[in-house]
């Protein structure tokens, strides 16, 4: 019997008949080949090597056995890229992933993130083939349109902020004559994170759930309000470190600004001694944000 070649792809498919077809394991493509020539034999495999480098080759030997004779069919593998596969590391591209946000550790993390994702999709043919970094923001071109539309709406929901998808012809199939598209995913992060205080209407509020729907906690009334981003006007206020200088009759710490000792705006959860050190924001007075 002569030799096997099985050219095969990393995402978990191999060439047969000039196309590409899925499989779950090289063992069951190794058999389905030689069962063609003999079929119902009974095969013995050893350890099967595998190929690791693109184009590189492995040759292996399997024993059949059929109507009483016994075969050693000489098997090849050659590592291929699919044609899928084979658009990685190219200009190819469908679509644009456009991600901004003036928080950059923010801004840094979603990208991570997306990266991460994109990478656990290589089975599936989904590649990052170019990052360009921008002043506010990073674009990711990928080489599927419906994958960065799925990633960016997960950003959206995550993070809240703003999405939009907006489709534009790039070209027309010569071979369909169909149109061909490609998809600019623009995803604007809110300038803030879980944790950091905003002031928002002369207001003073705590991020508590970024998302959809953004929940804050006005730190003087102590009441929770679930706001959209896009019609969220606001500034994020910085934290200081300071100390308490007071706790009775009223609870009171060192402003930051001005040094003085000054009652605090709003009731902290937890206890606090003379001396302990805590994070503040001050607008119109001081509030603890611990």
């Amino acid at each position: 019997m002569k030799p096997i070649t099985i050219t095969y792809c990393s995402c978990n498919k191999y060439l047969d008949r000039n196309k590409w077809k899925s499989f779950k394991n090289i063992k069951g493509v190794i058999a389905k080949k030689i069962r063609a020539e003999l079929p119902r034999a009974k095969l013995s495999f050893s350890r099967v090597e595998t190929p690791q480098a693109f184009k590189e080759k492995r040759e292996n030997e399997v024993i059949a056995r059929c109507k009483g004779k016994e075969h050693v069919v000489k098997i090849i593998l050659k590592l291929g890229k699919c044609d899928v596969c084979s658009k990685e590391g190219t200009e190819y591209y469908e679509a644009i992933l456009q991600v901004r946000s003036s928080k950059l550790r923010l801004l840094e993390e979603s990208v991570e993130v997306l990266k991460r994702r994109v990478e656990s999709l290589r089975r599936k043919g989904v590649f990052i083939n170019k990052v360009k970094k921008l002043e506010d923001g990073y674009d990711l071109y990928l080489t599927n349109k419906r994958v960065v539309q799925s990633l960016g709406r997960e950003l959206y929901e995550t993070y809240g902020g703003v999405y939009k998808a907006s489709p534009h012809l790039y070209s027309r199939s010569r071979q369909t004559s169909k149109n061909i598209y490609r998809v600019n995913v623009f995803v604007r992060l809110p300038g803030f994170e879980k944790g950091d205080v905003i002031l928002s209407d002369n207001r003073v509020f705590r991020v508590e759930k970024t998302g959809k729907k953004i929940k804050l906690l006005d730190l003087k009334k102590n009441s929770f309000l679930s706001v959209d981003y896009s019609k969220l006007s606001y500034h994020v206020l910085k934290k200081h470190s300071t100390y308490v200088s007071r706790v009775h009759p009223d609870l009171e710490v060192i402003n930051p600004f001005d040094y003085q000792s000054s009652m605090v705006k709003n009731k902290p959860k937890q206890h606090l001694d003379v001396g302990q050190e805590v994070n503040v924001v001050v607008h119109q007075g001081v509030y603890i944000v611990d």
